[in-house]
């Protein structure tokens, strides 16, 4: 195995995980093979205006590269004897400019392009792929030779795997943005902390929390409380979920309350993080803290909210003023503060309520209280 080789066959597989998809194993192929560019083609549709590629070029390039495929689209794609979504994976196709006629050859032409080197790979999940390799002035010219076409076929096994890694970890990158985003929802921070307690993981929530809290921070990597007490309880709880983590026992979680904080109550859920059996060290999480602003999820149900009558009345079928009451009175109010708040009579009140207990199938306030805290994900 060559040098040049070995590295083009690391960077096939750190590709995978760089911000931009294969562009060092790009610019490392295109200097391998003296070309002019190397287009990586990560998502190719007839139906959409441009693919989503990636390019290594020669320095100063002055090519409108988007322009250029907007006019390969509209006019030879449909006449493109090696067009990517008819290649089969692992087929190699050439085109040699001197051989084309008519439009295919101007278009070339007119951009110093003298040949392209083409290939698919894929993943068995379906996903294909194409990297080209051009040459042209002011790059060489020259054809490419039988070496040129041996690397790039031994390279395609390679391609395909990294395109398999690469497609796995798009999938859970996809599946963390979904969970992400309920935990956002729930405004529900979420730190996690390594076996020595040092956090390693904020999300947008927790920082916003703690950025906000005056009472709890981040000290030399570690959550800290001002409370004493509260301090003292979270890092017991700490050491109890780490150390259930490496035994047999399950831990159930551990609570820790920090109240006084501008008036607001905060919660600190502690538990371990899932083992993960081949994967250890300090970025490894060890534990989970959720922290939630337990008075905050009560805005929801705020009467006033705009929001959330229009959720109310999609959800149980309410008109806006059963709604409204309904609102009043998984508050906490009394059908005659709810009255008076909403400025209509008692009796007018109570009707509305027996409408809404219908509608909702409850029978007191209690059970419509209990059923509205069950529906606070929809109202959030």
């Amino acid at each position: 195995m060559t040098d040049a080789f070995a590295t083009l066959v690391g960077l096939t597989y750190e590709g995978a995980v760089e911000a931009k998809p294969w562009q060092s194993f790009a610019e490392e192929l295109r200097q391998v093979l003296d070309a002019r560019n190397v287009v990586i083609t990560l998502h190719h549709a007839e139906n959409e205006k441009s693919d989503t590629y990636l390019m290594a070029q020669i320095p100063d390039d002055r090519i409108d590269w988007v322009a250029v495929e907007a006019h390969y689209r509209a006019e030879l794609m449909e006449d493109d004897p090696f067009r990517p979504d008819r290649m089969a994976p692992g087929e190699v196709g050439i085109t040699e400019v001197a051989a084309m006629k008519g439009k295919w050859h101007a278009f070339m032409s007119d951009l110093g392009l003298a040949h392209n080197l083409r290939i698919c790979f894929a993943e068995p999940d379906g996903i294909r792929c194409w990297v080209d390799v051009v040459r042209g002035h002011p790059s060489s010219d020259r054809p490419f030779s039988a070496d040129d076409i041996a690397l790039i076929r031994e390279l395609s096994p390679h391609l395909n795997r990294a395109l398999a890694l690469y497609a796995k970890l798009q999938r859970q990158a996809s599946e963390k943005a979904i969970y992400e985003g309920m935990v956002d929802h729930f405004a529900l921070g979420c730190a996690l902390l390594n076996e020595e307690g040092e956090v390693i993981h904020l999300n947008h929530i927790a920082t916003a929390l703690i950025g906000h809290w005056t009472g709890i921070s981040i000290f030399r990597g570690r959550i800290t409380l001002s409370d004493r007490p509260a301090q003292r309880a979270l890092e017991a709880a700490v050491n109890v979920v780490t150390t259930a983590r490496s035994s047999t026992s399950r831990s159930e979680g551990e609570l820790v309350r920090l109240g006084d904080c501008q008036g607001r109550l905060l919660g600190l859920l502690i538990y371990p993080a899932p083992p993960q059996p081949y994967y250890r060290g300090g970025q490894a999480p060890s534990a989970i803290v959720y922290l939630s602003d337990l008075t905050a999820n009560l805005e929801a149900l705020r009467p006033t909210r705009s929001h959330t009558l229009g959720r109310i009345a999609q959800l149980f079928d309410l008109t806006r003023q059963e709604s409204t009451l309904a609102l009043h009175l998984a508050y906490g109010h009394t059908i005659a503060e709810a009255a008076g708040e909403m400025a209509i009579a008692e009796t007018a009140a109570r009707n509305y309520s027996k409408k809404i207990y219908a509608k909702m199938g409850v029978a007191s306030q209690t059970e419509l209280v209990r059923l509205m805290l069950r529906s606070l994900s929809f109202l959030l």
